[in-house]
Parts: structure tokens; sequence; C-alpha cells
């Protein structure tokens, strides 16, 4: 399915121009001529603790490493991928389990060290291993049973089980120099740029790798600055920063009246994550799950606490993830918009107080129903958003909001009733649903108790297939699956918002869609 029918709405129209390298470029005869040179500035809402993109899976961190470290594939549109460091294609066995890399010839690391197969495959294997994988670990460790060199251009893949997602998943790995593979604050790669200066904590600058195969990068450096959100607008308008890829939603509602400058706001795999402990009450029980989803707001989460950059949330495949869109069962109602998804949506915009009290007497409860919502920092407008709606309700809710360490070791430990935080996946899954179906599947080490051996044969399915059409439409069965059973419930679907002024030229909207951020190949415009 092409994005066309499935994502323009969604998405917004693309907004990248087509631009060759050179002195001085020009495009249609009322646009601004597009230059070579210079440095584009860019802000960074925080500095990753991994910086090497073979450990860490941050959008921080990808957006500095990704013109420095290039990837086997990447996304030709949203069901299609084609080679950049290979040369082809994967070949794979009948059976799934064989896979053979083929890799391009006559490619350099910026050092001068020359790609071949074995940085690919000490790349795999890093990943492979569960102690060395780092923040991969919960998508390819353990995956890729045994990584051989076959030649200097050729790695073999010898599955332990069919894993058809692994092909998109191949275009986010990005294949370093496998010397740097144990640093965390290594950039070193095959990519139009190289890392000059790196200041933990602080910025990243990178320099044109003018030894580059392909064409020239248009900018002379790329510099990568600490920058506060909340000044976004600011900053831009004073040349401080360029691009902003995270500017709040307040800040992109500023950005979109100031004349020299430009926002973007994107469906892409941005994710408000719900998970609830089916472990103990009160969510162990199916109705008082339904009744909480019922029970929430999803209309003052849009629009008060995103201001109108989200879409209403249902399950937890979104708009810019596979199974979005499609029709998962014969009893699915058809929608006429590409931008809603066509499987059911039983639950409204506003609090259903009628439906939330039909549920609870379902469920039998005598009582108040109690729990507590256990967020992050970024998160705390939603939980307090959604825990106003469900007083309305007939809920006791009480918010704990802690910093994102406690976060992390409470939900690792099943300490939570209700867990809500903010992933942004792309950058290791694309737009694959595998980061945010997989938790569901019971042998998965996320899974908050949900059991459900249909589910499980399904999502086996899905993450075996390889062919596109056939893994959305799992996908978008498991998802109505587990909007019938209320496990997990995102009040809305936030879209990526990203600023910039106009003096550089327009991002790739399309390519912001499948959740990449790409600035190597920008020009300086006027």
């Amino acid at each position: 399915m092409d994005l066309g029918r499935r994502r323009f709405l969604a998405l917004g129209a693309g907004a990248g121009l087509a631009a060759a390298a050179g002195g001085l470029l020009t495009g249609c005869s009322d646009a601004p001529a597009l230059r070579t040179g210079g440095t584009l500035t860019v802000g960074l809402p925080g500095y990753p603790a991994l910086l090497n993109p073979a450990q860490g899976v941050s959008e921080e961190a990808r957006w500095m490493a990704d013109p420095v470290v290039e990837t086997l594939y990447r996304y030709r549109d949203d069901t299609t991928l084609e080679p950049v460091l290979a040369a082809a294609d994967p070949a794979v066995s009948g059976d799934g389990l064989a896979w053979t890399l083929a890799l391009r010839d006559g490619v350099r690391f910026a050092d001068g060290t020359p790609f071949d197969a074995e940085h690919v495959a000490a790349c795999l294997r890093h990943v492979n291993d569960p102690a060395t994988a780092g923040e991969w670990a919960p998508y390819l460790a353990g995956r890729l049973g045994t990584v051989t060199v076959v030649d200097a251009g050729t790695v073999r893949l010898d599955l332990p089980r069919p894993f058809g997602v692994l092909r998109p998943l191949l275009a986010r790995l990005p294949i370093p120099h496998q010397a740097s593979l144990a640093d965390p604050q290594a950039l070193v790669g095959t990519g139009p740029f190289r890392a000059e200066r790196i200041v933990p904590g602080q910025s990243v600058l990178l320099r044109r790798n003018d030894a580059y195969r392909d064409d020239r990068a248009p900018y002379d450096a790329i510099e990568f600055r600490v920058a506060a959100a909340d000044a976004a607008a600011a900053q831009l308008k004073s040349g401080a920063i360029l691009v902003d890829p995270r500017p709040t939603p307040a800040q992109t509602k500023v950005l979109r009246k100031t004349s020299s400058l430009q926002a973007h706001t994107v469906s892409a795999p941005v994710d408000l994550a719900t998970a609830l402990n089916l472990r103990r009450a009160p969510f162990d029980n199916v109705a008082i799950r339904r009744a909480l989803a019922a029970g929430m707001d999803r209309k003052t989460v849009r629009d008060s606490v995103y201001l109108g950059f989200a879409v209403l949330g249902q399950g937890p495949v979104g708009p810019a993830t596979e199974g979005w869109g499609e029709s998962p069962s014969p009893t699915a109602t058809p929608t006429a918009s590409p931008s809603a998804p066509a499987g059911p949506r039983p639950y409204g915009e506003r609090v259903d107080a009628d439906r939330v009290r039909a549920l609870l007497a379902e469920a039998g409860t005598t009582g108040p129903v109690r729990f507590t919502v256990l967020a992050t920092e970024e998160v705390r407008a939603v939980a307090t958003a959604l825990a106003t709606g469900w007083v309305k309700a007939g809920f006791e809710p009480a918010v704990d909001v802690v910093d994102d360490a406690t976060w992390r070791r409470r939900r690792a430990a099943g300490d939570f009733d209700f867990a809500l935080s903010v992933r942004r996946p792309a950058y290791a899954v694309g737009i694959t649903a595998y980061d945010v179906l997989a938790p569901a599947a019971s042998d998965h080490p996320d899974n908050t108790g949900y059991r459900n051996p249909g589910l499980d044969k399904l999502l086996a399915d899905a993450w075996a297939a390889g062919d596109a059409s056939r893994r959305e439409k799992l996908c978008a069965l498991a998802d109505e699956i587990l909007v019938r059973d209320a496990v997990m419930m995102p009040p809305v679907y936030p879209k990526l918002l990203v600023g910039q002024s106009r003096s550089v030229e327009s991002i790739d909207e399309t390519r912001m869609g499948f959740g990449e951020l790409e600035l190597a190949t920008l020009h300086r415009r006027g």
C-alpha cells in the first residue's frame, strides 16, 4: 500500500524540495535559491547517555549519528526498502531461516578503512548478544542466530526461527566501524559527515566527509547543541539554532505565527504508552479496564495538553504504525478517511459516565475503584488531565510523578497500577508495530499479566511474516483484540513536532513520517 493511500492525511504533504549538490541551486522561479556551505545548528532537548547508535536507540542519539553512520537499507516508502550499504535486498531461504546479505563495493569509512563484511558481522553479533546489545536488546538480541562472514562482500544469518520483521529492522540498525562498537560515545561511520568534536553532555560537531562516495553534503558542518525546548521560537528567530527537533506544543503554536520560521506537525511513531498491571486488582478485571477506557477524556488530552497536535487514541497501533487503516475483521466498520483506523473504535472523545457505571456494575464492584498513575515528568500534564476525567466518572485515581530512572525501576519490578510514558521507537523499529504490540505476548519481558494464547500465535505469525501487507493485517487484528480487552489504551497519538528557520531548506515530512529527521541533505536558502 502506498503512502498516498494510507498516510497522506495523517502525515501531511511532504515538504522536502528536490535539489542536487552544487554552489548555487535554483528551484521554482518564486522559490529562494538553495545554496551550499555554512554550518547547520540543531538544538537538542537533552544529551543522550549512549551516542553510539550500535548501543543506543534514542532520538537524540540518532539525530547526531544518522549523518555519520549508515544502515544497510532504508525506507523507500512505507512498505518497501532500498539498499544503502547493502548491494541488494536480502536473499531469504524458503523456510525464512537463512538470510544472505550482499554488500556494496567501494565503500569506505571516513578514516579511509574499507567497509566489508567483517564490520557488518561484528555489529550484528554485538546487537545479537544480550550482554552487549544495549538498547537494541529488546529488538534483536537472540534473534539473529549465527552470523557468518561468507566473503568480504557477503554475510549470512542463520536464524533460530523465522523473523520476517528483520527486514525493516535492518533498515534501522546503523553499521559503525567494528573497532568503535564498545565505545558508548563513538561515532565512526561511512556517511556523508564525520564526527569532529564531541563534548559529552553539551554538543557534537560533525564535519562534511569530502571523501564520501556519493554527492557531497550541502552544509560544511552540522553542530548539535543542548537547547531549551521551551525557548525554541526565540532561539530559531535569533539564529542561535536553525532546527529544533522537539519544540513543545506551545512553542509550535508560536512557530506557526512567525513568518521567518516553519513548524512541521507530522504523525510519526511517537507513542503515549500505557501499561496496566493485570496481575493485581483492580485491573485484573476486564470490565474495570473497559470502564477505565470509557472514562478517558481524550479530547482534553488532545486539545489542552497537546494543543491539537495529536490524534485521538484507542489501541496501541497509531496512525504512523503498520496496521493502522487496515480492516482486521469482517465486523470492522470501514472509514472514509485514511487518517482514521478502519477497525472498531468503541471509546469516545469524552468521559462516558453512563457506560462507566454499567461496566463497573458488570465488574461487580461495590466500592470506589482506586489506583495510581505512575508517570514521568514528561507526561505529568497528561496524567493530570486523565485523572480529572476519571474522577468525573467515579474513579479515585492518584498521580505519582517520578524521575525516569525510578519509573523504569518500578515498571520493571511490577510496582505500579497504570504506567504512563512517551516512547519514541522509530529509530529501532521504524513504522513496524513490533515495539507497541510485542509486550502483549505472554513470553515478552514487559508483559504485564495479559494471557491470550490466540494473540500469542497471532503476534508470532506477524513477526515471522516477510510480506509487509500480511503483517499489517495481522497487526491490525492484534490491535483490535487489545482494544477489546482494554490492555493498552493510549488516549492520543502525539504528533512529531519539528521547528526550523526558513533560511534552511524544508525538512522532508515524508521521511519524518517514518520517524527520521533527514538533516544531511539540507541546503541553505537565500
